[in-house]
């Protein structure tokens, strides 16, 4: 079993991780289509439908980071609405025993906040567009 510390999971775009991330996800979903029928003997029948997913991350914020992306570069992505080639994985595969996942997308949610004596700290969300593929590394 190849069970790893989800600290070397991170959020790539074109190859280049998001800079000081703490935390990260991705979620997939698929819709259903109802095709019950007064055939269906009362029980619900549903056919696969549209697929979707989203990515989030959220992190520290370092606006000196000129070796990963940072809040500023996400920020001109959602403002010029730009799609974003991105890549949840690990930042260490382990040949055949792990899996990243790639699709375009675009930054539908940006937050910056910053507490009294807190860390300053972002998160974004990405709503993917297109196909996700998973590929083993």
């Amino acid at each position: 079993m190849a069970i790893f510390n989800g600290t070397e999971l991170g959020v790539y775009i074109d190859s280049t991780l998001i800079a000081a991330a703490t935390d990260c996800s991705i979620s997939l979903n698929m819709e259903t289509i109802d095709i019950t029928t007064k055939d269906s003997a009362g029980f619900r029948e549903l056919l696969g439908g549209v697929k979707s997913g989203s990515i989030s991350v959220s992190g520290l914020i370092d606006y000196n980071d000129s070796a990963n992306k940072d809040v500023s570069d996400l920020f001109t992505a959602l403002d010029n609405r730009t799609a974003l080639a991105l890549k949840f994985a690990k930042a260490t595969p382990v040949v055949g025993e792990d899996f990243n996942y790639s699709a375009n997308g675009f930054i539908t949610s940006l937050e910056q906040s910053g507490g009294t004596e807190d860390t300053a700290t972002y998160s974004a969300t990405f709503e993917l567009t297109g196909a996700i593929t998973q590929t083993a590394e």
